[in-house]
């Protein structure tokens, strides 16, 4: 009997030093996979289509053509590019939950009658969801070129949302002739028009969150602060991915057009990553000196060479202030209506960085 004790009690004794390790092993993993966890989101960053019009060919430069498109949506199913509706992706962004790599997000704005003849057919035999921005007025005087609330409508059914893209599809920025409480009284009053319209048609904002699409993607600081203080994620036009850091009052999009629809500009859009960057000066696209100064500041030193240009694609003059500080100017002045600074960096494995700072150019000099 004292031997078969024995012999349970080292039993018992190894199975309770199997069952520490064990813990400890489970308790490592846990800490592992929650370390990883952790550090994944600073690593996420996804990028945002913007499309118009589609295979009306008579419209290069906001239009796409339909066997491009086909392309486009076709590279993005072989290569298993995740799909979001851009609510979900502010919503990541704003609370740092991870974001799948490959993700996309495709939007369209002012809602034409060729999203739903042409565009919605494609994303609804994939099931993907889109996001499209409406100026409700368009659709309220019920334009021909335009959709109809009842085809929007059947669109939300299969993975559409639509958004603000306000009533009249004017300028939102201050007029020279405008005093700021006017201008204040013209920007609420319009975009609280088109968002009871949407919501008297459609719904609640998907996930509560209210987008507002720029006009014509031209936005001014005061402006970008407005939209903030009405609780709006302002959504602008300047190419670039978009990650945790991303300034949520003007989202970056890469517009995709027929001009700049082939297949090979399309997969190095989508497979850009954000620039490291920690500060823009000035942040207000409308300058007050022309060509305007740039002074963009990196997160840290840059390893690799990054190149900048202006929207014709000329080289822009470049002077390091310091390591991570980098100030750039076009060398002549940039004619109206807009432009922009774009500063791209080729990471080893062939992807790209990429980042842009719009300008808003008025046809009379800033006083």
């Amino acid at each position: 009997m004292p031997v078969i004790r024995h012999q349970l009690s080292n039993r018992y004794h190894w199975l309770g030093l199997f069952s520490i390790v064990l813990i400890l092993v489970l308790l490592l993993l846990s800490f592992s996979d929650s370390s990883s966890s952790q550090a994944k989101p600073t690593e996420s960053h996804a990028v945002i289509l913007m499309y118009h019009h589609f295979g009306e060919d008579h419209l290069p430069s906001t239009s796409v053509r339909l066997a491009q498109l086909d392309a486009q949506l076709q590279y993005l199913e072989d290569e298993s590019f995740t799909v979001w509706p851009l609510s979900k992706l502010v919503k990541a962004i704003f609370e740092k939950t991870p974001i799948p790599e490959n993700t996309v997000v495709i939007t369209i704005d002012d809602a034409w009658k060729s999203v739903y003849t042409e565009a919605f057919p494609r994303f609804k035999a994939r099931r993907w969801p889109f996001t499209v921005f409406v100026s409700t007025d368009q659709i309220d005087r019920h334009y021909q070129s335009n959709m109809t609330w009842d085809q929007m409508r059947e669109m939300q059914q299969f993975g559409a949302e639509f958004a603000n893209h306000s009533r009249h599809h004017n300028s939102m920025i201050q007029a020279e002739n405008e005093s700021v409480s006017d201008w204040r009284q013209r920007v609420i009053k319009d975009l609280n028009h088109a968002q009871k319209r949407l919501e008297s048609e459609l719904g609640e904002a998907s996930a509560g969150i209210k987008l507002f699409s720029y006009p014509f993607g031209d936005y001014s600081e005061p402006l970008a602060n407005l939209i903030k203080e009405m609780g709006y994620i302002g959504i602008a036009q300047n190419s670039g991915a978009v990650g945790y850091d991303s300034d949520l009052r003007a989202l970056m999009r890469f517009p995709i057009n027929e001009r700049h629809g082939d297949l090979e500009s399309f997969k190095l859009k989508v497979n850009t990553h954000p620039l490291p960057v920690e500060k823009i000066i000035p942040f207000d696209p409308v300058i007050k000196h022309n060509p305007p100064t740039l002074t963009v500041t990196f997160k840290q030193a840059p390893s690799i060479p990054i190149q900048c240009f202006d929207q014709a694609g000329t080289p822009l003059d470049l002077n390091w202030i310091s390591d991570t500080q980098l100030q750039m100017q076009s060398n002549q002045p940039l004619a109206p209506p807009r432009n922009r600074y774009a500063c791209t960096q080729q990471m080893p494995r062939g992807h790209w960085r990429w980042m842009s700072h719009s300008w808003v150019i008025p046809a009379k000099p800033v006083k």
